[in-house]
């Protein structure tokens, strides 16, 4: 009975230690939109250029973008972090997410920047109705 017992106890181990997530190497939460600024830019970049068909200038200019959008995010969400001030944080977003509109604007076309702002406007109406649901 003992030998089931820690046979058991083994295999339940075991199962545990196969099925556990690794830790971050970045030390930031793993997952969908999350990790290193480049990292997110190399992702962000990815889907405007399945999205728009970026040029390979482009691709590089928007990279950079990116790269520097999340920098800034991070550092402003390090900035807000055990605020409640929840207004300040959507403001700043805000600020970053016109600024990285602008810098978009400079390097797509005029039709991949319409794309763009149509595939934004999809996503923003999806989050809300996710929001909406989860009340």
């Amino acid at each position: 009975m003992k030998r089931i017992f820690v046979m058991t106890a083994m295999w339940v181990t075991l199962i545990t230690l196969a099925t556990a997530q690794p830790p971050s190497s970045s030390g930031q939460r793993q997952g969908r939109g999350f990790g290193t600024p480049e990292e997110r830019a190399k992702n962000q970049t990815e889907r405007l250029d399945k999205l728009v068909k970026l040029t390979s200038e482009q691709k590089n200019k928007m990279n950079a973008v990116n790269i520097d959008v999340s920098k800034k995010t991070d550092a402003a969400m390090k900035k807000a972090q055990g605020s409640q001030d929840r207004t300040a944080m959507r403001e700043t977003m805000t600020e970053l997410n016109a600024e990285r509109d602008k810098q978009y604007k400079a390097i797509l076309t005029e039709e991949q920047y319409k794309t763009y702002q149509e595939d934004n406007a999809r996503r923003e109406k999806e989050r809300a109705e996710r929001r909406g649901r989860q009340r």
